[in-house]
């Protein structure tokens, strides 16, 4: 059975991750700030059982709360195959996207810490039970707002900035770890409806988001390790 982490796993497309992943037999650990109080969590966990879904309550930004985290997997499991980095915020207040006006620099601080530092400090949590895991993988979700090449609008400054950030800490990363036979990856979702897309007309669904990027998950080697893709497997510009 395959252990899959997802982490801002108690909504949006962290959520859609652990409910699939569960349907495709595997062995979830779902890690958010509020995981343990969440509802939805709570009815899964109901569902498939302790054994087979693993909630813990975490801040990614947190090096003490990273730190509990890992220790208290490491009496529970003994290898992780996958771990999915969803958490993300859209600004530093999390609400407000701010404009060049409004700028502050703790809100980018605060969206860096989350959005770039977080993922790659839960890959080096992660990394002695990736070791351990069969075809490892780091999926951090990225976006196409991430690229450099493709952004021309202004604002949403600390997301794209800390995406683009993301993208290139995946690059290090995969160099890091592909002597482990750890592949890496960021992934562009495509326009999802979730909470932070509330107010757009965003096409997509979670379920539709989520099937196709394990779909593009499950298909990846080494070969793949450092690369950016959307949800269809596509490369997505720098």
């Amino acid at each position: 059975m395959r252990t899959s982490m997802v982490t801002g796993g108690s909504r949006g497309i962290g959520a859609g991750f652990v409910e699939q992943l569960l349907n495709r037999g595997h062995r979830v650990i779902a890690v958010s700030r509020t995981a343990e109080h969440s509802s939805s969590l709570v009815s899964l966990r109901k569902k498939w059982g302790e054994s087979r879904l693993i909630v813990r309550s975490a801040d990614v930004a947190n090096p003490t709360s990273r730190a509990t985290l890992f220790r208290s997997l490491s009496e529970q499991v003994d290898r992780i195959d996958w771990l999915i980095n969803c958490a993300g915020i859209v600004s530093g207040d999390e609400d407000s996207r701010g404009t060049f006006d409004t700028l502050d620099q703790n809100e980018l601080l605060k969206t860096f810490l989350v959005n770039a530092i977080g993922p790659v400090m839960m890959a080096r949590g992660a990394h002695p039970f990736l070791g351990r895991g069969e075809r490892p993988l780091i999926a951090n979700i990225s976006s196409s707002n991430g690229s450099i090449s493709q952004r021309i609008d202004p604002g949403k400054h600390s997301y794209c900035a800390s995406k683009a950030a993301l993208n290139m800490l995946t690059r290090i990363l995969a160099a890091d770890l592909r002597a482990n036979g750890i592949i890496v990856v960021s992934l562009h979702p495509g326009w999802v409806q979730t909470q932070m897309t509330r107010n757009e007309p965003a096409p997509m669904d979670v379920t539709e988001s989520v099937e196709a990027m394990i779909e593009v998950l499950d298909g990846l080697t080494l070969d793949d390790t450092g690369q950016f893709l959307d949800w269809r497997g596509n490369d997505v510009p720098w």
